[in-house]
């Protein structure tokens, strides 16, 4: 009769580098294994109070392969990348790095996103910044209002910023070219990533 409570495989293994962690550190370049859980990184995330899950957890997590859990928090979705927590650990863990590389991840899974405005602003503003070498923060916000649903409660601002010149209602166009050559570089090393 099979086992219908399994031990997770961070019991098994003491010491065991979780296969998680190992492809972030393949496919992204970064040791999630350096961090020794001091807490530095938690302790000055202007956002910890609203994740889920803290970023010391989430490092934790992924080192011990809880792949699962950690995709399905919303704790990378929330980070704004300011960097506080890359500026404050010791070992230069590279959390900020790491959660870049979760919504990468979740997002090449199809993991539906615990934050979905989050998720719709970055798909948006990448597809944007792809098409027109910059970011159309007019287009960005338009779209945005669009998939969200949430056009009556964004207009009254943005007429307002439009107002005090802080939108540009059409786009403008800078190195437009170099900037999908870049995507498709960025494409190719992930394949080639992929596949090694």
């Amino acid at each position: 009769m099979p086992d219908s409570n399994p031990v997770p495989e961070y019991e098994l293994l003491p010491g065991h580098v979780s296969e998680f962690s190992s492809n972030i550190k393949a496919m992204h370049g970064i040791d999630a294994n350096m961090c020794y859980q001091c807490g530095k990184c938690t302790s000055g995330c202007p956002l910890n109070e609203y994740m889920d899950m803290t970023p010391t957890q989430v490092i934790h997590a992924v080192r011990l392969g809880l792949k699962e859990l950690v995709l399905n928090s919303n704790t990378y979705w929330l980070c704004v990348a300011c960097g506080t927590c890359t500026s404050r650990c010791p070992q230069d863990t590279g959390l900020l790095q790491v959660m870049d590389a979760l919504a990468n991840i979740a997002m090449k899974e199809g993991i539906k996103p615990k934050e979905p405005a989050v998720a719709a602003f970055y798909r948006t503003g990448l597809s944007l910044v792809k098409r027109f070498g910059m970011m159309y923060e007019a287009g960005v916000a338009g779209l945005l209002t669009l998939k969200t649903g949430t056009l009556a409660r964004d207009a009254g601002l943005g007429i307002r910023m439009l107002k005090k010149g802080k939108l540009d209602v059409l786009p403008h166009s800078q190195n437009a070219g170099e900037m999908k050559r870049i995507f498709e570089r960025v494409a190719q090393k992930e394949k080639e990533l992929a596949g090694s």
